[in-house]
């Protein structure tokens, strides 16, 4: 989309599994609390996304946390890139500090760092100030896209994008034609 489209995208913290500690809990008894197996699998297949097959599901509050302060690093993008790959590909507990810093540490960020903004929960307040946002805006499901009053909740293919831009009165990008148009 950023291809066809001037972007801006603004990354909010949503608490998708409230309640579960900090060292998480197996997905089976998540499963049974939430009624049924997840479509994630199917639906990242459809959208392409690398995953693996989780047994675990984490609180994600820290790596909320985290990924604020690899945002002030200016690393932002690419701790939240990370942060999926270790949770939906890799089944790491992205709850925990470790691996919190290990990602920093693979980034080239400072590991103290982190391991100090994650010990005085820097960044707790603004994750749940985020939290209340979407909860008090209707957002019940990640990932949500919300433009120009519209929300587009879910895994969607691009052309349900294009709509959403359209819909919104966004054009997209005039291209040069390249050397093989």
């Amino acid at each position: 989309m950023s291809e066809e489209y001037d972007l801006e995208i603004e990354h909010r913290a949503f608490d998708l599994h409230p309640g579960i500690p900090l060292e998480g809990e197996l997905v089976q008894a998540n499963l049974q609390r939430a009624g049924g197996p997840s479509s994630f699998a199917r639906l990242a297949d459809e959208a392409g996304l690398e995953h693996g097959e989780r047994h675990h599901r984490y609180n994600s509050t820290p790596a909320h946390e985290a990924t604020e302060w690899a945002t002030e690093q200016g690393q932002g993008d690419a701790f939240r890139r990370a942060v999926y790959r270790a949770y939906f590909v890799e089944d790491r507990n992205i709850g925990s500090a470790e691996v919190l810093t290990e990602i920093a540490t693979q980034l080239g960020l400072d590991p103290d760092s982190l391991r100090s903004a994650l010990e005085d929960r820097r960044y707790h307040g603004k994750i749940l100030t985020q939290f209340e946002e979407a909860h008090n805006v209707g957002v019940s499901a990640v990932p949500t896209f919300v433009a120009g009053g519209y929300a587009l909740v879910g895994a969607h293919p691009l052309e349900n994008f294009r709509k959403l831009m359209a819909a919104v009165g966004e054009e997209p990008r005039i291209t040069e034609p390249g050397p093989h148009s």
